[in-house]
């Protein structure tokens, strides 16, 4: 394998993980009201994706669109 190979298979891996990740979280904060402790997990949550894949620039903005979404929907 090439070093180009390489590189285009963990950045594969890396954005396959990083729309998994994002999905459970987007699962986890669904639809769950607002309620004493929620906004503490979701942070702390989102910062342990983000460390995972070491706050890339993909990783970071499929975290914030997620997120987003989630508090669209709780208005």
């Amino acid at each position: 394998m090439t070093g180009k190979q390489q590189r285009d298979a963990e950045n594969f891996q890396t954005v396959k993980g990083a729309f998994s990740d994002a999905y459970l979280y987007y699962k986890k904060f669904h639809g769950r009201p607002l309620e004493p402790g929620m906004c503490e997990e979701m942070t702390n949550d989102f910062s342990a994706i983000l460390k995972k894949y070491g706050s890339g620039t993909f990783c970071t903005r499929l975290m914030l669109a997620v997120f987003s979404q989630i508090e669209e929907e709780t208005r």
